[in-house]
């Protein structure tokens, strides 16, 4: 009854490389099947970390060497149904405020790869950046200019609910940016809030605008259209099926005429 980070598919999905690399982070034996990612073995520091920044709530070994390199870094043991055992990762939610204004990426290389570069510095992940954003956000060009200004704020996230096509929550901290850890799609449609923005690593920011906001996955034009072409497709075949069963019934009864 838990949902796992991994899945079918997920090849279709931006968080994939980042997922894979947590998955090094606390593997004996990762399969680190996307190539060129600086993956990190067994090193639970970094782990921690990651796997905040995405909302895991467990994390489950089967090897000894993983239970104990789990057990030394201190992840608090909850079961051990055998050969498992299965700990707690440090709490966190799946909607957090910023501490930090947000960045704006504008560097040459693609945000995918500023994306990495942030990633791989668990030091300043509470440095957001973002492919886009309102124009008072900073703009920078490397990670070297992240410094960002603090935000100072006692806002709270209250009522939040995950389903399959909808996000919501409340929160006192209305003009203030909100990190929702969510791959971001440009599917999602933002009520009650500016964006949804993709940050890195691959998640939603947005900036409410009143204390109530629903992030839902709406059909744009590209399914709307896809999907009336799929219709007049199949009426067209269905009138062409039609037309042709009753040309053949009037070649039938010419026949036997």
């Amino acid at each position: 009854g838990h949902p796992s980070m991994e899945g079918l598919l997920f090849e279709s999905s931006i968080t994939t490389p980042f997922h894979f690399l947590n998955a090094a982070e606390v593997s004996q034996r990762p399969s680190n099947p996307i190539p060129g990612l600086n993956y990190r073995h067994l090193d639970f520091e970094r782990a921690e970390e990651h796997l905040t920044l995405f909302n895991v709530a467990y994390y489950v070994s089967v090897t000894e060497e993983a239970t104990e390199a789990a057990a030394d870094y201190g992840l608090e043991v909850l079961a051990q149904p055998d050969p498992f055992t299965i700990y707690a990762v440090p709490e966190s939610s799946l909607v957090e405020i910023a501490r930090f204004v947000p960045a704006v990426w504008d560097g040459d290389e693609p945000f995918f790869d500023a994306a990495l570069g942030w990633y791989d510095d668990i030091e300043g992940l509470d440095r957001w950046v973002a492919a886009d954003g309102p124009e008072d956000w900073p703009r920078i060009d490397n990670m070297d200019s992240a410094r960002r200004s603090r935000i100072f704020s006692d806002g709270e996230v209250s009522d939040i609910v995950l389903d399959d096509h909808r996000i919501s929550f409340t929160t006192t901290a209305v003009g203030v940016p909100h990190l929702v850890k969510v791959s971001h799609f440009p599917n999602w449609t933002a009520v009650g809030a500016e964006g949804p923005y993709r940050a890195a690593p691959s998640l939603m920011l947005v900036i409410p605008t009143q204390e109530d906001v629903v992030i839902e996955f709406r059909n744009t034009w590209v399914e709307n259209g896809g999907m009336a072409i799929t219709i007049v497709t199949l009426l067209t075949l269905a009138g062409w099926a039609v037309r042709a069963r009753q040309r053949r019934k009037l070649a039938e009864a010419r026949a036997e005429a």
